[in-house]
């Protein structure tokens, strides 16, 4: 009994160094906006944990190119600063809930290899030390020369529902677009590289754990611009580069089924290695690896989402689960309906484990 005691807390204490505290897996949804609406949900299904996007946290146009959300009027993007991180936490904990994960803010001319890529790696930096002394305890981020949005249309699911899916055919012979030109690949390694092996360190000695996202949709090519985090060979490279475990990904279900990829040995590879560092728990059908698929309810797809949570649990993962691109309900404006019935699924798969 006493070992088993002292199992325990060490693991709770291991939980405790990440940020979080209690031990396990924990369901998370997403909140930005911070919205006493979306707040009050969450307190109603039984979440505790939230994931926002950070301030200026980036959207994307019809087009895939980045730009600013409603009411945001910088055009900068600069750092994060303690205050505005304390007044998100502030708020979350106020409704007894906890900020587990933000979004970073917009850095393209990293990304695009502009004059500007140095002074927007140190913004990334400031932003991280920030999280690290607020207690956020994951930042999330994308890496896209463009995002390959003009591939994707909707379908009508069960019982009239809204599922996105996307078709390559659909953006494959569009033009580059002028003000972004083109990016290949090996342009697109050497600039990566280059930003994880100053920002990741940092990151380290700031006690924040970094989450890039798989490029969602993963066609090979989008404008001109090649998507290299749209296979598992390049979300692999990506943590070799700097093997730490503060180098992490986003393990996607949705994403690694539509790359035609075993979401649960995928799971299996990376939760080994301790670099998983954020999950977005979803399901598809899959027609054709990396461009045809449908995103469905987390219930019917291709992706054993079971045995991926049996495989978290063998590994030891102990951060958030979110659900993600929840199908839309008739008449259900805040997607509560599809958000919940995710959630509610996601809970009955962790009673089973």
């Amino acid at each position: 009994m006493a070992a088993a005691a002292s199992a325990a807390a060490v693991t709770v204490r291991q939980a405790q160094a990440l940020g979080f505290d209690e031990p396990g897996i924990k369901i998370t949804f997403p909140a930005s906006g911070l919205s006493d609406d979306t707040l009050r949900f969450m307190q109603q299904i039984g979440v505790r944990w939230i994931t926002a996007g950070g301030p200026n946290s980036p959207t994307y146009n019809e087009r895939g190119q980045v730009t600013l959300r409603d009411g945001d009027t910088n055009t900068d993007r600069g750092s994060w600063k303690d205050e505005e991180l304390r007044a998100m936490t502030d708020r979350a904990e106020s409704f007894g809930l906890k900020i587990g994960n933000l979004m970073l803010h917009d850095f393209r001319d990293v990304i695009l290899g502009r004059e500007r890529r140095d002074q927007q790696i140190e913004q990334v930096i400031e932003s991280v030390r920030a999280a690290g002394r607020v207690g956020i305890p994951v930042v999330e981020y994308n890496w896209y020369a463009l995002r390959a949005m003009e591939g994707y249309y909707t379908q009508i699911g069960r019982g009239g529902t809204v599922l996105s899916a996307h078709d390559y055919d659909r953006s494959r012979d569009l033009p580059v677009i002028p003000e972004v030109g083109e990016h290949p690949a090996d342009a697109l390694w050497q600039r990566y590289e280059y930003f994880l092996k100053a920002v990741m360190p940092e990151a380290e000695a700031a006690g924040v754990y970094m989450a890039v996202h798989p490029n969602d949709p993963p066609p090979p090519m989008y404008r001109g611009c090649a998507q290299i985090l749209g296979t598992v060979g390049g979300l692999r490279r990506l943590v070799t580069i700097v093997p730490s475990q503060y180098n992490g990904i986003t393990f996607d279900t949705g994403v690694t089924t539509e790359m035609g990829e075993d979401a649960v040995e995928v799971a299996r590879w990376f939760g080994s290695r301790r670099q998983i560092n954020h999950i977005h728990f979803r399901n598809v059908i899959r027609e054709v690896p990396r461009e045809k698929y449908t995103e469905t309810f987390i219930d019917v797809g291709q992706a054993d989402m079971l045995g991926v949570l049996r495989v978290l649990k063998e590994v030891g993962y102990d951060r958030l689960l979110h659900p993600d691109h929840a199908p839309r309900f008739p008449d259900d404006e805040g997607r509560k309906a599809g958000w919940g019935y995710a959630i509610g699924y996601m809970k009955g798969l962790m009673r089973s484990l």
